[in-house]
């Protein structure tokens, strides 16, 4: 604005020789022009009122002062002023001949329109003296005063000269103006253009207003801003004054020859004629269908790097001045600056919203995950805490965050505060405490936090819930435990069998034929032992069987009821406290009675025998019936000393027991750890830690069956009839159980054949197939063995295959239980017992 001003002000500084030609030729002009006054003036009066006006215009020095002059001359005053006083003294002055008044004003014209003083001369001295010439051959001069008369030519010469040196200051005047206008339009432009790039970092807004901007001013009918890829072979509009509706448009540089071709030289390229440059000839008849005949094309540059161009076309011929190059130029560096500037926003706004994306996906992730995701800083506050952390510790994440670990965690925080550089990535096994007191265990792994520089910032751990999986991984060790145990126990309990059958039978034959009553005594006693072991054996044969349950639909009510029938009197005579709490709305589900009352039993039994020395307000026990989730469940609690934290990974262990010596086999447990699990539930010690012990047993729900049903309130036991008169073949290869088997057979009044083993047995059948109604066989005896004889028998003899009763202490075995679930067969289970022998056999014989 300041610039602007001093040009309108200060003409004499944008052409001082103009100013200097009008202070020299006006005085002349002037000074001549009072000569003819003073030459022609008829009297005083008349000389003073034209001379006087003169004078005053030719010597009043603040007249030419340069102020005074740019006023005058920016409005046209100055030539306006002189040439009225000048016409108005020859039309006032006498003798003036009108070709001179007429040559004068023709002068003031041509110097008017010329500006410029040796054009202004010659045409007006040809004016002139065509002037001359005609005013002569008419005779219009006047007689006299030729001396006046020759001064007629040198006075409009000099008249010629200052009115075009005045016209030659006014045209360099209006030129300084509309220079100094022009560069005011540049810089509003430029400041406009900068202020865009500071107001907005949308490329695209940015873009359009420099394309306004600089095609506003240098006045074409296109002007776009073209951005380039980094092999210079597409481009895209990101802005376009004249073609808006082409924002984004994709270029093919191919066909832009100008626009590669600055590109390429980074220089610019201009076109002030399609027709003729050479540059343009292979697009040349397509941007004169166009319309456009001059070009001008700038590339963007950011230090070394080429980001676009600055493209404008007009469609007349025309050329780029220096000026309008000049503000080209540094529309063009602002426009790479304004471009480099909102490219480089735009990839950090993207990669923040990469990183925002990125860091929604890890919150998901981290949200969605069952795992516990703790991280804290390098001073131990808590910097995350995903839900997977809030669902297993019960602590809500906005209580946590930016906390100290000890204050969330309490003691609990060593826990995280003992990871080190060695354990970092090696999970480990930790328990939490929740506030609600449930206790969960979680496999721990922790791994350090750094910074691009590769420095600590943190710690962040992982915790995996792994209660169930641990409670399952126990329940497998223990399983293959039971099972590796049961193989060999399997094998022990089928060698006393067939012993303990001879010691119990022939105690008993020995018991029943003495007179003696010590001898009696002490054969009961052996008898009795003989039983216990025979107890004993049993158990062993319920550990190691892995046969399956004969499950129905029933009610665990009336399993636990059933149990406290038998065990009642003798709780009561012990003075033990015990109370049944049982949930009569709990579901039906399918079991095995019989398995299920042992499993009550044995934990009734241990609950008795924890809490028997208890003589302070006596023991107690509470069993309890209940549901929970898909599951139902009986707990036993007692009040005794308790399990020691010590043994509690041992207790379902086959013969580990804490009773005295000779009050327990260790196998209550065993065995019952194994029902439940066949049935799909499991057995949990709960309430560690405090006095007394409560062992609940967990079955799943499972709906009845149509075979539930139907034989659901039936009885299997058939009617029994006597062995008098029956004829057995009994097939034992070990003689001492073969002679006691006899013997009882005998005794009920039935017929036996004896063989020791199959061969011998399959030769009686062979010899005497209808003879038999009963055939007893073992099912281990050398040779040939009871289920060869049998499928031999069934081939030979099918009308003797229901006669068939198996006799075996070798439960244990899957083949042996897979063979007999699957017969119609009677069995019988060594050790043998008299009262056992008869019912089956008279079972088998009522049926045939």
């Amino acid at each position: 604005m300041s610039r602007r001003k001093a040009n309108r002000t200060h003409p004499s500084a944008a052409n001082p020789s103009a100013l200097r030609r009008v202070l020299h030729w006006r005085l002349p002009m002037l000074v001549a022009a009072l000569c003819l006054v003073v030459f022609r003036a008829q009297d005083l009066r008349q000389m003073l009122m034209l001379g006087l006006p003169l004078v005053v215009a030719t010597f009043a020095v603040h007249s030419f002062a340069p102020r005074r002059l740019d006023l005058w001359l920016s409005a046209g005053w100055l030539t306006f002023a002189d040439a009225t006083l000048i016409g108005l003294i020859l039309f006032g002055v006498p003798g003036v001949p009108p070709a001179a008044i007429a040559g004068f004003f023709i002068v003031v014209a041509a110097a008017v329109l010329l500006a410029e003083s040796t054009r202004t001369i010659l045409v007006s001295a040809a004016i002139l003296m065509a002037l001359l010439a005609i005013a002569s051959m008419a005779g219009l001069t006047t007689p006299g005063w030729p001396l006046v008369d020759l001064l007629f030519i040198p006075g409009l010469a000099m008249a010629a000269v200052g009115f075009s040196s005045i016209a030659a200051c006014m045209t360099g005047h209006e030129q300084a103006i509309r220079s100094a206008r022009h560069e005011t339009d540049e810089l509003w432009a430029l400041l406009r253009i900068h202020d865009a790039i500071g107001s907005s970092l949308d490329a695209s807004q940015v873009m359009r207003q420099i394309v306004k901007q600089v095609g506003d001013l240098v006045q074409t009918d296109s002007c776009s801003i073209l951005v380039t890829d980094e092999k210079l072979r597409k481009a895209s509009v990101v802005a376009s004054k004249g073609h808006p509706d082409v924002d984004m448009l994709e270029l093919d540089l191919q066909n832009y020859p100008e626009i590669l071709h600055a590109l390429e030289t980074r220089e610019p390229v201009v076109v002030d004629d399609v027709e003729t440059h050479p540059l343009v000839e292979s697009v040349r008849d397509v941007l004169l269908a166009k319309g456009y005949r001059s070009l001008l094309v700038l590339p963007l540059v950011f230090g070394r790097e080429i980001l676009g161009t600055l493209f404008l076309r007009g469609r007349g011929e025309r050329p780029f001045t220096q000026e309008e190059l000049h503000f080209c130029r540094v529309a063009a560096g602002a426009s790479a600056n304004a471009l480099k500037n909102a490219l480089l926003f735009e990839e950090v706004k993207e990669q923040g919203q990469r990183h925002a994306d990125t860091s929604e996906k890890l919150r998901r992730v981290l949200d969605g995950t069952p795992d516990m995701i703790v991280a804290a800083d390098e001073v131990g506050r808590v910097t995350e805490f995903n839900r997977g952390a809030e669902r297993l510790t019960g602590k809500v994440v906005e209580a946590v965050l930016f906390r100290p670990l000890a204050d969330v965690f309490g003691g609990e925080a060593n826990l995280f505060e003992s990871s080190n550089s060695e354990s970092e990535g090696a999970p480990r096994d930790v328990t939490l405490k929740r506030p609600d007191g449930e206790t969960v265990q979680l496999s721990l792994v922790s791994a350090a936090l750094t910074d691009a520089a590769g420095e600590p910032v943190g710690t962040v751990w992982i915790g995996r819930d792994v209660t169930r999986l641990r409670r399952v991984e126990n329940s497998l060790v223990q399983s293959e435990r039971l099972s590796s145990l049961g193989e060999v126990v399997a094998g022990v309990a089928h060698e006393l069998n067939n012993p303990l059958t001879s010691v119990i039978g022939y105690g008993r034959f020995a018991h029943n034929a003495s007179a003696d009553s010590d001898q009696r005594q002490d054969l009961e006693r052996m008898v009795d032992s003989a039983e216990r072991c025979k107890k004993i054996v049993q158990n062993l044969l319920s550990f190691s069987r892995q046969h399956n349950a004969e499950k129905q639909n029933g009610d665990l009510n009336e399993c636990v009821e059933k149990v406290i029938e038998i065990k009642s009197y003798h709780l009561r005579s012990s003075q033990i406290n015990f109370k049944l709490e049982l949930d009569r709305s709990i579901p039906r589900t399918r079991f095995d009675f019989h398995q299920l009352e042992q499993v009550v039993l044995n934990m009734i039994n241990n609950a008795e025998h924890a809490v028997a020395g208890i003589k302070q307000d006596g023991g107690r026990i509470v069993i309890e019936t209940g549901v929970v989730g898909d599951e139902i469940f009986v707990a036993i609690d007692d009040n005794g000393y308790g399990v020691p934290d010590a043994v509690r990974d041992r207790i379902f262990d086959p013969f580990f027991t804490t009773k005295d010596v000779g009050q327990g086999t260790g196998l209550g447990l065993s065995v019952s750890f194994g029902i439940v699990q066949e049935h799909g539930g499991r057995i949990d010690l709960e309430w560690e830690g405090r006095s007394g012990s409560r062992f609940v047993v967990y079955l799943p729900i499972v709906a009845a069956t149509a075979t539930d049903e139907s034989e659901e309130g039936t009885s299997p036991m058939a009617s029994e009839k006597s062995l008098a008169g029956v004829h057995v073949l009994l097939a034992e290869d070990d003689e001492d159980v073969r002679e006691v088997f006899s013997r009882m057979l005998e005794e009920d009044g039935a017929q036996v054949t004896s063989a020791r083993d199959g061969e011998e047995a399959w030769s009686h059948i062979q010899d005497k197939e209808d003879k038999y109604d009963l055939i007893v066989a073992d099912l281990r005896m050398p040779g040939m063995s009871g289920k060869e004889l049998y499928e031999r028998v069934g081939e030979e003899y099918p009308q003797l295959i229901r006669r068939f009763v198996f006799a075996t202490g070798d439960l244990a075995r899957d083949e042996t239980t897979a063979f007999l679930e699957g017969l119609p067969n009677g069995i019988l289970h060594k050790p043998l017992e008299a009262e056992t022998v008869r019912r089956v056999l008279g079972q088998v014989v009522a049926a045939v």
